[in-house]
């Protein structure tokens, strides 16, 4: 609605000590855009402040004009005597309408009853009036209450439609031509919307409404009237929702006053209308989670204001707060009152302060009085601080002590809300309850397994929404508040839309950090990025966006718009579709939208319970046949147990009896060695040098005995081994500083897609990470990044050969945790191609849908690694620190401080050498060390 002019705390508390009456003659001439008129101000005040306005004042009678700093003053030479002025205001007609809402005719700093002449010369005019006087030649608009200033809007094009309602109230429509037929829908609908308000305050403020159309988008509410454009008054959403907004107002802003600063009015006038129409449909928890949503989309630490500091609706971050975190104020304040106090306070605000002025404190006066409650903390943060509610939660435990479940969390909060709403949830039932956010230990009792906690899923406090609660919506945005991204040959299809964003760059120039910090728009259905970031955009319609949850960080969307022919007003559109996912167009016309799922809630599960399966037990050769005819086999492993390496040649040599024309892809390879395992396989080398020339125990350092078998076979067969790992050196470089720190020859050697959005995928690793990686990464992205990598590289080199060698299928052999719910190399290969596989994962714990098969052999061992028992100073530097007790290095009387030069009078450089001739080494063997400057041979004995 329109607002009120800024209003001192000195005008609040005086308004009512001097009258004033304003009178107004007006002649409009439409075809000259020119408005003459004349204003005879009554006031029993002896000076009158002359706001600055755009009337042009051609004479003042009965007061004297004083301008000092800019501030005008009317100074009456008689206090009883009324003022006269003179004006006139041009005005740009629009269609043949004159809508004059702002700065048109002389305003003073006081709110005054108005009597307005229009002079009629085949115009209809609409004007803020309790009563409405035709006469020969004008139309008398009578405001019998004080009014801070009058807006008229004049047209040629009317047709007025009028009811009379059971209530006594006139109802009128001031519609063009061509919407006409929509009249007597509008005057029903508003009759509703009356009703329902008069049963819930127990009075109409005025006995006339009328809804006009205006020849621009308009949404506003002036007393006795409203204003709504002709681009959207056949939309069901105004007759459902916006009408009823702007006639609420007629009680809120319209018959009771707010203040210009702290306007509290679009709070609660949503919280009666939007919110209440959404709570008779059942859908109350949903609108209080859009609000959230809102306050997330536009909302943040450098915008951000107080509900004491909004002024009236401009920008989208301001709105959310002064719409949408207001009315949840109003809610919260029900909720904490009780309906039954809330309603009697906010009939009391409207008996104590009709037509004046009510802040925020008088709000908290009133409701004070109706519940007996102290409500000054309450009104302190919610109304004078910044900020949402929100919480965390630690260290959860369960226990089961004298037949009964204990749940115990660690809880913080930022102390804005007392308590937190929050159903515990069994595999069967929830049960909720409400728990003391003062604690910060919490210990509850239950009678059931509790399976997860969910925390305020119904969205009883105003507070900031987990990143899964935010589905990814166009709202994010809309304000400019992203980087705009189009290829190169898109830029002149799509330049109009660059000058509208702050920020726009080429699809080949993005980096991942901008990525990962940024709300990403991006035009065109074929631009580079939706490759690099795997974003599955299919294009409908003749124009569509989708919303995608930002793959590096879930914080951030990734916009997706195509459009077949551009369309600059499709873009404006969608500052009305904010809440929506997706939105598909045919021409301009909307025919779908959507949004996306989210989690409802806060939602933290609990390791409880177990699975369990049925087991069909088989013997490996039972099912052997089966697994071997698929064309690619992953087989996982636990890498340092030898029979599920076992098991892998047993399918390796299935595979290879059902088909020769087999590959081996092996995650602990590297790309670059791919040569010297085609020269080991071809017997150009043997496998001392193989491994040497691969850095098999720099780079993978797992023992070379668990792999050897399958290695031999591969080679005695002459079946290629694939080099499916990407070089540790790149790996090394993501992990220090990310995908932008890559040199462009580096780049080269990633994939040039890897798919970043897979939750479950995330959420997997996440308890990987916790339980055995924290110690290696520095922190979770880190990790994830080295594990995607991992996962794309050796996706991408297992279907390179396979596209080169379409007759061959492949073992792939790689750690359980690569290929465990197809989310790792699986899911990549398959994007790029490979449908006919099969997963085969050994030793782990099984969960539905890990695997197509799982294998549980009996341990066996093999060959020993031979050790020495030696702690070096460095993986380089072969100096003895420290001999381990009971060893071989102490049997053989090796020194701290001894360098180890050859072993078996070949010469070692590095661990890695050391570790390649152990694998060979006899039982019996010769170490040559330095010791005191001296060259030294010591015999070794290994144990059998």
């Amino acid at each position: 609605m329109k607002k009120l002019i800024l209003l001192s705390s000195f005008f609040i508390s005086t308004i009512y000590a001097h009258e004033c009456k304003y009178t107004l003659n007006v002649d409009i001439d439409m075809n000259k855009g020119l408005l003459r008129g004349n204003a005879v101000i009554t006031s029993d005040h002896p000076t009158m402040q002359l706001l600055d306005t755009k009337a042009n004042i051609s004479e003042i009678k009965g007061a004297s004009l004083s301008v000092d700093k800019n501030i005008q003053k009317l100074l009456k030479q008689d206090k009883a005597k009324s003022v006269e002025i003179s004006f006139t205001h041009n005005f740009t007609p629009i269609d043949g309408d004159a809508v004059l809402l702002d700065n048109w005719y002389p305003q003073v700093d006081m709110m005054c009853r108005y009597e307005t002449v229009v002079k009629s010369s085949n115009i209809i005019t609409v004007a803020e009036a309790t009563k409405i006087v035709e006469e020969k030649g004008s139309t008398r608009f009578i405001f019998d209450y004080p009014l801070d200033k009058l807006n008229i809007i004049a047209s040629k094009n009317y047709i007025k439609n009028s009811t009379l309602t059971n209530n006594g109230m006139t109802l009128s429509t001031y519609f063009y031509q061509n919407d006409s037929n929509l009249s007597q829908i509008y005057l029903k609908k508003s009759q509703e919307y009356f009703d329902i308000y008069k049963s819930l305050f127990g009075f109409l403020p005025f006995e006339r409404f009328s809804i006009v159309e205006t020849p621009f988008p308009a949404g506003y509410s002036m007393p006795t009237y409203t204003l709504i454009g002709k681009q959207i008054i056949d939309k069901e959403f105004v007759l459902n929702s916006s009408l009823g907004h702007e006639i609420a107002h007629q009680w809120f802003g319209n018959y009771v006053y707010s203040p210009n600063i702290g306007n509290w009015v679009e709070g609660i006038t949503t919280y009666y209308s939007d919110y209440l129409y959404a709570k008779s449909e059942n859908r109350a928890a949903d609108y209080r989670k859009d609000m959230l949503i809102k306050y997330d989309s536009y909302v943040n630490l450098n915008n951000e204001i107080t509900l004491i500091d909004f002024e009236h609706k401009t920008k989208n971050s301001k709105n959310a707060i002064g719409y949408e975190k207001s009315a949840f104020f109003f809610y919260m304040l029900e909720q904490k009152i009780g309906k039954k106090a809330f309603d009697n306070g906010t009939k009391m605000l409207l008996e104590r302060y009709p037509f004046k002025v009510a802040t925020y404190e008088n709000l908290r006066e009133i409701y004070e009085k109706t519940s007996g409650k102290e409500l000054g903390a309450f009104f302190q943060t919610w109304v004078y601080e910044k900020g949402a509610a929100d919480f965390s939660i630690n260290n959860t435990a369960l226990t089961f002590v004298e037949n009964k479940y204990i749940l115990e969390f660690d809880i913080a909060s930022n102390n804005k809300a007392d308590y937190l709403p929050l159903s515990i949830c069994s595999s069967e039932e929830c049960l909720s309850t409400k728990i003391d956010l003062t604690k910060k230990r919490q210990r509850l009792e239950l009678d059931i397994e509790p399976t997860k906690i969910v925390f305020d899923e119904n969205y009883e406090l105003f507070r900031k929404l987990s990143t899964q609660e935010v589905p990814a919506v166009i709202s994010k945005i809309i304000d400019g508040n992203a980087l705009l991204v189009i290829n190169r040959d898109d830029e002149k299809r799509f330049s109009k839309f660059t000058k509208i964003f702050k920020n726009f760059k080429y699809s080949d120039t993005v980096t991942f950090d901008e990525i990962k910090n940024s709300n990403i728009f991006i035009l065109g259905a074929k631009n580079e990025l939706l490759k690099r970031i795997v974003l599955p955009f299919n294009m409908q319609g003749d124009a569509k966006i989708e919303l995608f949850k930002n793959p590096l960080n879930e914080a951030h969307v990734i916009a997706v718009l195509e459009m077949n022919e551009l369309s600059k007003s499709i873009f404006y559109k969608l500052q009305h579709l904010g809440k929506y996912s997706t939105v598909i167009f045919e021409g301009e016309k909307v025919v779908e939208k959507t949004i996306k799922p989210s989690q409802k809630g806060v939602v933290y599960n609990i390791n409880s319970g177990s699975y369990a399966l049925k087991p069909v037990p088989q013997k490996l050769n039972d099912v052997i046949d089966e697994i071997a005819k698929n064309r690619v086999v992953y087989v996982g492993e636990n890498h340092t147990d030898f029979s599920s390496h076992l098991n892998q040649l047993k399918i390796i040599k299935a595979m290879y009896k059902n088909n020769p024309m087999l590959s081996i892809g092996m995650e602990m390879f590297q790309k670059q060695f791919q040569k010297h395992l085609d020269e080991f396989v071809s017997g150009k080398i043997d496998e001392k040098e193989m491994l040497k020339k691969t850095e098999y125990y720099k780079r993978w350092k797992y023992d070379y005995e668990l792999y050897r078998p399958i290695l031999l076979f591969a080679k005695e067969k002459q079946i290629p081994i694939v080099a499916l790992n990407i070089d540790r050196e790149i790996t090394k470089k993501v992990v220090n500083g990310g995908f932008d720190s890559l040199s462009k020859e580096q780049l080269a050697e990633v994939p040039d897609s890897i798919n970043f959005d897979n939750a479950k995928y995330k959420e997997q690793l996440k308890e990987v990470y916790s339980l055995h990686q924290s110690e290696r990464f520095e922190n979770f992205e880190q990790f994830y990044h080295a594990q995607l990598l991992w996962d794309e590289s050796m996706a991408k080199n297992m279907v390179d050969f396979m596209k080169k060698n379409p007759d061959y299928s492949m073992a792939v052999l790689a750690g359980n945790g690569h290929i465990m719910h197809g989310h790792g190399i699986p899911s990549r290969a398959k994007r790029r191609g490979i449908t006919d596989y099969k997963i085969v994962l050994n030793l782990t714990n099984p969960e539905p849908g890990i695997a197509d098969y799982m294998l549980y052999p009996s341990g066996i061992a093999t060959q020993k690694v031979k050790k020495l028992g030696i702690y070096f100073e460095s993986d380089d530097a072969l100096r003895v620190k420290k001999v381990a007790e009971n060893s071989v290095a102490q049997t053989a009387k090796i020194e701290e401080g001894d360098k180890v030069l050859a072993f078996n009078q070949i010469e070692v450089n590095n661990l890695f050498d050391l570790k390649t001739e152990l694998a060979f080494a006899k039982k019996s063997s010769t170490l040559t060390l330095e010791r005191d400057s001296k060259k030294i041979d010591i015999d070794i004995e290994f144990l059998e």
